[in-house]
């Protein structure tokens, strides 16, 4: 069951990069118009899911959830009017594996050889699918992504100790409108709103961005650090699948034998966590 639930959220982050292609490199949208529509669609459908009115006012104990989704969304859509699909994937991803690999160790999660290998083996296929860079990218929409993937990082961890996933998505998302817009300011000369890049940015708000992080933070209290930041270098890999699929995009051996070594690497970390906490849970007191 966790398995599937893994596969559905992963596939709903990887739509994600799709729709914000489609939306801004064809320019149907501006990043900040996108960011800011993604953010009050997804805070509308979770507000829907709500049992109680007194759950839908902002709770001050949820800023920071607020202040790592803008990062991830709004860096995420900046980054994208320049970077291409492939090195700005390796930047996000690349960066929420470091960053909470390196969290994991701190708070001082086991590491064994098998999961050492996992990750190794994942981030190798990541490599080889993306590297070397066709050209030299922007430094300001390099760094977006960094921020981006360190904001992500910091919002799956926060993740973790979650009891209400629905309650504190829709409290994040509540958080993250104003300071959207507060940050948006001196940026309303830039503004493009096209029917269909208003659609992808709600489908992306609602579908494949609220309801996918209430799962996301679901499953998140069943992972490690290490092993959530693993799993989501699959997100790379479905994006470009999806790519070839629905945008023509050009596969080639290398995409196929990085993405089995990325997958790979992700079903070897699970079972050595899992294994892991077989173990201890086995063992006498």
């Amino acid at each position: 069951m966790m398995w599937g639930k893994i596969a559905l959220a992963m596939s709903a982050f990887a739509a994600n990069s799709i729709f914000c292609r489609l939306a801004l490199t064809q320019q149907m949208i501006d990043p900040y118009s996108f960011s800011l529509i993604r953010m009050l669609s997804g805070a509308l459908v979770l507000a829907l899911l709500l049992r109680s009115t007194q759950q839908l006012k902002p709770n001050r104990l949820h800023w920071k959830g607020g202040v790592y989704l803008t990062g991830y969304i709004l860096a995420f859509s900046v980054a994208y009017v320049r970077l291409d699909a492939g090195l700005g994937a390796l930047l996000l991803f690349g960066t929420v594996q470091i960053s909470m690999a390196l969290y994991a160790l701190y708070i001082g999660e086991k590491m064994t050889w098998a999961k050492a290998f996992g990750l190794l083996l994942a981030f190798s296929g990541i490599l080889i699918l993306f590297l070397p860079a066709s050209h030299a990218p922007p430094v300001f929409y390099v760094l977006m992504m960094v921020i981006a993937g360190l904001s992500w990082a910091a919002y799956s961890v926060l993740g973790m100790s979650s009891t209400s996933p629905v309650l504190m998505t829709y409290q994040n998302f509540l958080w993250a409108i104003p300071i959207c817009l507060l940050l948006s300011v001196g940026h309303f000369d830039q503004v493009k709103l096209h029917g269909l890049g208003v659609v992808f940015a709600v489908i992306s708000g609602t579908l494949t961005s609220a309801l996918a992080y209430v799962l996301w933070y679901k499953v998140l209290k069943k992972l490690d650090s290490l092993t959530a930041s693993t799993v989501q270098l699959s997100v790379p890999c479905l994006a470009l699948l999806a790519g070839v699929l629905l945008l023509h995009e050009p596969f080639g051996l290398k995409m196929l034998l990085a993405s089995m070594m990325v997958l790979s690497g992700i079903l070897l970390l699970i079972f050595a966590a899992q294994r892991l906490k077989h173990t201890d849970h086995s063992s006498p007191i």
